[in-house]
């Protein structure tokens, strides 16, 4: 979704950089184009989903009620991408089919488990572990990673 606001220009919408202007000429220009944002998240979303927001006063708003609700962390599906790189062997797929698989998996469960932003260099460490890690379970299978 938010490459998809990005795509159109409209992500300052839900991140808030973009608020009610205080100039009441573009007051309606901007209700319009919130409409219009919301009604985009509003349609990928279901329809049990939908029907719980539908009243929401802005993107911005319905933005942060979504991630409020479903941005937490799931353990459960950490835990499942976990599984499932340790799990994928080449088998009889091609090299690059196996790298999808994996790569899939292993970008997913980045997403997960942001690295923090410092200026100390500890998160370039730890996304240096993190590569080594998955060169390990490339190098040796998912044995290695006992």
């Amino acid at each position: 979704m938010t490459i998809a606001l990005s795509a159109k220009n409209k992500l300052v919408f839900v991140n808030g950089d973009f608020v009610i202007p205080t100039d009441s000429s573009q007051v309606a220009l901007w209700k319009r184009c919130n409409d219009m944002v919301i009604s985009w998240i509003l349609n990928t979303l279901s329809q049990e989903i939908s029907a719980s927001v539908l009243y929401v006063e802005s993107a911005q708003h319905l933005w942060l009620e979504l991630i409020h609700r479903y941005g937490q962390i799931n353990g459960a599906k950490f835990y499942q991408l976990q599984k499932n790189i340790f799990e994928t062997v080449q088998g009889n797929c091609d090299v690059a089919t196996y790298f999808t698989k994996l790569k899939t998996n292993w970008d997913e469960l980045s997403t997960l488990n942001l690295i923090p932003s410092c200026t100390c260099g500890t998160a370039h460490l730890i996304a240096k572990r993190d590569e080594d890690k998955k060169l390990g379970a490339i190098s040796y299978g998912p044995k290695s990673m006992l």
